[in-house]
């Protein structure tokens, strides 16, 4: 399927019924995207040992399916004693305020760890969140920019394809590494699939999308990506998991772009490998180096730190080895057959604000793509002060 076939639309997160409000005050926000329906709800969540309070409950609901999600910034509601009390009470007061039974409500949250939440702002920023919902796309806009935090723009996608809806939002900009889910990230759907089904579809579209970003190698305790399905739609499987495959890789694109600190967005493909595992880990070795990526930010085609970080992670013969650099239709091969070549045209191409790096093995068949960014001097300034 050609991604070229997809239509983009305007929606955001407010396909069909769905609707959608957020709010702030000071460095809390409250987003909240419902429907009038219970929508059946898969997710897929960090695999850090220590999981934030939103997690432990929102596991459990969406089990059962959910008429709403609410999220919080500013507080990650993680590793504080009455955190699962608080998450549960959030869910409470939007139910309150929406009239929707709060067994049928998800939560997530993302900001501070070790921190109580303060309920009270929580209370008055949800009552005014429920009273603005709408199903425009002004909407999914003022959901999107309630959960940022560090980031510096709002991340939205909406595309249809042979009348299969895709929405979503997503936030991140740093503490960002594979393993799920690498952000918050909320998407809806009228694809009319049940759980096992659409659970599959989710898992695949986050495997190769935001399991393949990197922006700074440390996984939050609270990544979240969820997707609710107000089954609408009948359609064929394979076109709906290229929408959402689609719709996903746009959003990780977006966090990449936006990693803190971040001037370049980097796409890194590893190709000719024996097998996808190999391809997979060596891509993301790639994004993950902080040499790799203070080099790019200093537009330096430093390719041994390349060689380098993949040879620390997967086995192959550097005399097989190719390495380009590309942006847009520039193109730059900088080792060919494990020979160096003039590096004044990466230099060039490295000045660009979009940069594709390729590694081709030439051992196999299997190929791989991760995203990242590079690494300036604003990213110890943001993560120096944060608080």
């Amino acid at each position: 399927m050609k991604t070229g076939k997809f239509r983009k639309t305007n929606s955001g997160i407010c396909i069909n019924n769905f609707r959608a409000n957020g709010v702030r005050k000071g460095k809390y926000g409250i987003a909240i995207i419902s429907n009038e329906r219970v929508c059946d709800t898969v997710g897929v969540f960090t695999k850090n040992s220590i999981l934030a309070a939103p997690i432990s409950v929102t596991k459990r609901k969406i089990e059962g399916g959910l008429n709403a999600i609410i999220a919080n910034s500013g507080n990650a509601n993680a590793c504080v004693p009455d955190g699962i009390r608080d998450a549960e009470d959030m869910c409470k007061i939007a139910g309150r305020e929406l009239n929707i039974n709060p067994a049928n409500i998800g939560v997530a949250s993302t900001g501070i760890i070790g921190k109580r939440v303060d309920m009270k702002v929580i209370a008055d920023l949800t009552m005014m969140a429920a009273r603005g919902l709408s199903s425009s796309p002004e909407g999914s806009k003022r959901a999107v920019k309630a959960i940022m935090t560090t980031d510096t723009f709002p991340k939205e996608i909406s595309v249809e394809y042979r009348g299969i809806k895709v929405g979503g939002i997503a936030k991140g900009a740093g503490m960002i590494a594979p393993n799920m889910a690498t952000t918050l990230c909320f998407m809806t759907t009228n694809a009319d699939f049940d759980r096992k089904k659409l659970q599959t579809a989710l898992n695949h579209a986050v495997e190769d999308s935001f399991n393949m970003l990197v922006v700074d190698g440390d996984m939050s305790t609270n990544d979240t990506v969820l997707l609710m399905s107000d089954r609408t739609r009948k359609c064929n499987f394979d076109d709906f998991q290229g929408l959402l495959n689609y719709s996903a890789k746009e959003l990780a694109k977006m966090i990449a772009l936006d990693g803190e600190g971040a001037t370049k967005l980097i796409e890194v493909e590893v190709r000719g490998a024996k097998n996808r595992e190999d391809a997979r880990i060596g891509a993301r070795a790639i994004v993950t180096s902080p040499l790799i990526k203070t080099a790019i930010f200093g537009e330096n085609p430093n390719w041994g730190r390349i060689v380098s970080a993949l040879g620390s992670k997967i086995k192959f013969r550097f005399e097989n080895l190719d390495i380009l650099f590309e942006s847009g239709k520039r193109k730059a091969v900088v080792v060919k057959q494990g020979r160096v070549k003039n590096l004044k045209d990466a230099q060039k191409i490295l000045k660009n604000r979009n940069i594709r790096i390729i590694a081709n093995l030439n051992s196999g068949n299997e190929s791989a793509t991760a995203f990242g960014c590079d690494m300036g001097y604003d990213y110890v300034r943001i993560n120096a002060g944060y608080s």
